[in-house]
């Protein structure tokens, strides 16, 4: 997650949070306009939640799927990945990447609110999907 710099808004305006920031500010003359990527990090208890849901998901399913399937069938319901259309006309969906250098916080927000519904839907039918974000929160805190 340190592959870049990082930085922490404080009263004052952003603040170097790492070393690598703490470089770059060092290398950075007073008044010199610089370009940041800004994206808010990804929130390591959310990625944990997700992983508590998509378990969760996966022991109580029916029919039953493994947390791998599960995870698929989140990025399939979210759209994140690819159509192909192979060379005899079949149309195969290729997942993409919920890597934290793929998604900021927001995004994986996004991803997780739109994925989980339909998985729960689908898979444990009768149960709310809140109730799985509720159970998960729980085993996860």
């Amino acid at each position: 997650m340190t592959d870049r710099p990082l930085f922490r808004r404080t009263l004052e305006g952003f603040a170097p949070f790492n070393d690598m920031a703490q470089d770059l500010a060092a290398r950075t003359k007073l008044g010199e306009i610089v370009s940041l990527d800004a994206k808010k990090v990804r929130n390591g208890q959310y990625h944990k939640l997700f992983w508590a849901m998509l378990k969760l998901i996966s022991d109580n399913s029916n029919p039953h799927i493994s947390t791998k399937a599960a995870l698929h069938f989140a990025k399939l319901a979210a759209g994140v990945g690819e159509a192909v259309t192979d060379s005899r006309g079949e149309t195969h969906f290729i997942p993409g990447s919920i890597s934290f250098a793929k998604m900021d916080q927001t995004a994986f927000e996004t991803f997780v609110q739109t994925a989980i519904p339909p998985l729960v839907g689908r898979f444990m039918a009768g149960t709310a999907p809140q109730d799985v974000i509720n159970e998960a929160m729980a085993l996860a805190a």
